[in-house]
């Protein structure tokens, strides 16, 4: 896990971030046992707080990312894509904007055709980011309606490809047992 990264620690963050290829055909990899996610609380660019524990009985995709991270701007078009095919389905996309201020942030989004419409979390200090296991940006984590890590996914991914959105379904498919512990 990543603890008190300074700014060394950021040096290398960004250059995996380079680094970690944008490929399509990469796989989220599913893990055995679901660890439980880390908490946070995080606000969003108009200062509204999200507390991961509220998202509990719903499927949710984690997604780290940077606008100076070349792969995290390639991949940002197809979650958004995937965001509008899930709607409605119990799912929700919290895009974790890592050690980038607000102004960045919205400049990034105002420019992207169409903008995004999921959640955008700031984390400006690295206060979430530290706590995950994170091996380079974009790094995606998707967790399950009990908010145990089910997937992980370091590098870019086609979001909106049919074999990840079934696999999104499919969590949201299964019972919400224990969602509410």
């Amino acid at each position: 896990m990543i603890r008190n990264i300074g700014l060394f620690g950021l040096f290398i963050v960004g250059l995996l971030c380079v680094l970690v290829p944008t490929n399509a055909s990469s796989s989220l990899k599913q893990l055995e046992a679901r660890p439980d996610a880390p908490g946070f609380t995080l606000r969003d660019l108009g200062g509204k707080p999200y507390r991961l524990k509220e998202f509990k009985g719903k499927v949710v995709l984690i997604n780290f990312w940077a606008t100076w991270c070349p792969p995290c701007r390639a991949e940002m078009p197809s979650l958004q894509r995937a965001w509008q095919k899930l709607q409605g389905e119990d799912f929700i996309v919290l895009a974790i904007a890592v050690n980038e201020n607000p102004h960045a942030i919205s400049k990034f989004m105002l420019a992207m055709s169409p903008s995004p419409t999921f959640t955008v979390l700031l984390d400006e200090h690295m206060d979430a980011a530290r706590f995950w296991p994170l091996k380079g940006l974009p790094a995606s984590f998707l967790l399950d309606r009990r908010g145990r890590v089910t997937y992980i996914m370091h590098g870019a991914l086609e979001w909106d490809s049919p074999e990840v959105l079934d696999r999104i379904r499919s969590l949201v498919e299964e019972a919400d047992v224990g969602a509410t512990d």
